[in-house]
């Protein structure tokens, strides 16, 4: 929201600045030449580079958001092999049930 606000303001104040400065000034850029106001040219310039500014901000959040959803892989993973290993150290900890045989001694065979 603070962002907006700012770029809401910078925008306002290059609009101010390109109404008040409509007299046609030649610009040239290396070799081509045009006549331009130098209000028109500001707005220009700052509206490139406010669509430089949110591209490169939507590719730092891109690879922010990729290497999230890796990391959100990695900790289900991981949570899975965790409960399976619990899961191993309850069957583990288990006393095993004992088979009941009845032994039969010699003495009572007859």
């Amino acid at each position: 929201m603070l962002r907006l606000l700012f770029i809401v303001i910078f925008l306002a104040v290059l609009i101010v600045f390109a109404l008040s400065n409509t007299d046609l000034e030649p610009i040239w850029l290396i070799s081509f030449g045009w006549h331009l106001s130098v209000g028109t040219l500001a707005l220009g310039i700052g509206v490139v580079g406010l669509i430089f500014g949110f591209l490169t901000g939507w590719v730092g959040e891109f690879r922010q958001r990729s290497r999230a959803r890796r990391s959100e892989a990695h900790v289900r993973t991981l949570e899975s092999q965790l409960v399976e290993l619990h899961q191993r150290l309850d069957r583990l900890q288990t006393p095993p049930v004992a088979a009941t045989t009845t032994v039969s001694s010699p003495e009572n065979r007859i």
